[in-house]
């Protein structure tokens, strides 16, 4: 049915979620304090609290100090009464998390997928979901799950337009894990679930806009903008890899020249240091390589750099000169607080932030730029999953009274598992 601004239902749904944010901001707070903050009558805290101590989302904690009359009961946030799901796929593998409600990993699990296929993958993701699931209380899980996906994904439908990579398109993901899992799927690219995750580990509510660069054989960004994630018209904002850095440059399966993605992904940093080596620069790569290039990864690279290699820093320089050129414009254009380098070469090089930092001085605007920092992700590979997890998390205010509601006939339940 319908509902509309002043329909019973809608008005508890709105209160409840301004209490759930503050609670979970507070931690600890009373129900004096919570009126006060909410502008809620007292009443209405009464009922909303009743409810959150009968699922143990809160629990009362002694008493608070006086400021005349009886001391208030505190009430004290449990992160623990239920759990998100949130899953992130690279390559052919799947990380899997179980958050808290404060997004905190509580287990996860590392999953190789088949083969390439849409019908392989859910079926992987499914069924080591409902390994993790059974390592928490029955019916303590949110009844959602998130997923972080290479691509092009339109994030109202759940759906992969298109993940070159991998060789997807028009894949109905969501559609499969929630029937697969009967479970509310939400699906974003797995670099807006990256930006998520940071926004929400960052530990500064002063940061209100920051974009976070997944860098791997592939490049993307995620754009939070006043604390929010920024999707675009149609859920394609963020494809930072396919930015024109030179024109006329390399060839781009997306059908360009010159992509940024051609330019630093792991394949051109590999590449580029191969050519070096082919030029006859000395390096430590040579122990390595022999006399099969090929064999030579990025991450030998990236890690040959670290330990002071010439020729490896050369080859990282070059890298962060191109990242340099589109970082200058995402500041000049977008004048972030924060950009994160992340995915697998981001996530492995705090060289390349420090050689980054250098470049974009030279490609910013000075002003906007004084605003920003460069910095390497500390969540690591985790990034993505935990990101996932927090589309669920989001959500947590509405998805916790709806727990009860869960068919425990569902591919979910126990019984199944």
């Amino acid at each position: 049915m319908h509902r509309s601004i002043g329909k019973p239902g809608l008005l508890k749904e709105i209160n409840s979620n301004r209490v759930f944010n503050l609670l979970v901001h507070e931690r600890t707070i009373s129900r004096i304090q919570l009126a006060k903050s909410t502008g809620l009558s007292r009443a209405t805290i009464s009922l909303l609290i009743d409810e959150l101590l009968e699922i143990g989302l809160v629990t009362e904690v002694g008493r608070g100090s006086s400021s005349g009359g009886r001391p208030p009961i505190l009430l004290e946030f449990n992160p623990n009464t239920a759990y998100a799901l949130g899953a992130h796929m690279h390559d052919y593998d799947w990380t899997i998390v179980l958050t808290n409600l404060d997004g905190k990993i509580i287990h996860s699990l590392e999953v190789h997928i088949p083969e390439n296929s849409p019908e392989a993958a859910v079926q992987s993701l499914s069924e080591h979901a409902r390994e993790l699931i059974t390592k928490v209380p029955e019916g303590s899980i949110l009844p959602a799950i998130g997923i972080g996906s290479p691509g092009l994904v339109n994030i109202s439908t759940g759906t992969i337009q298109s993940a070159v990579d991998i060789g997807w398109f028009n894949v109905p993901l969501g559609e499969m894990i929630s029937r697969e899992l009967g479970l509310n799927a939400f699906v974003v690219n797995r670099s807006k679930g990256g930006a998520l995750a940071e926004l929400w580990h960052g530990g500064d509510m002063n940061i209100h806009d920051l974009i976070y660069i997944s860098i791997g054989t592939g490049v993307a960004a995620g754009i939070i903008h006043q604390r929010s994630l920024y999707h675009g018209a149609n859920s394609s904002a963020g494809e930072l890899g396919h930015m024109t850095i030179i024109p006329n440059g390399p060839a781009c399966p997306c059908g360009n020249r010159g992509c940024l993605q051609q330019l630093i992904s792991e394949q051109a940093i590999a590449g580029r240091a191969r050519s070096l080596l082919k030029d006859g620069e000395p390096s430590s790569l040579r122990a390595i390589a022999g006399h099969h290039p090929e064999r030579l990864t990025a991450y030998d690279v990236l890690e040959a750099a670290e330990d002071g290699d010439n020729l490896a820093t050369q080859a990282l320089d070059t890298t962060a000169e191109y990242l340099g050129i589109a970082v200058g414009n995402l500041i000049n254009l977008f004048n972030p607080q924060l950009i994160v380098l992340g995915g697998p070469v981001g996530n492995s090089s705090p060289l390349l932030a420090r050689l980054l930092r250098d470049k974009v001085r030279r490609r910013a605007m000075a002003y906007p730029l004084s605003a920003a920092s460069i910095t390497t992700s500390t969540l690591g590979a985790s990034a993505g999953a935990i990101g996932a997890a927090v589309l669920v998390l989001q959500k947590a205010h509405q998805l916790l009274f709806r727990m009860r509601e869960v068919d425990t006939n569902s591919p979910l339940s126990r019984s199944s598992c």
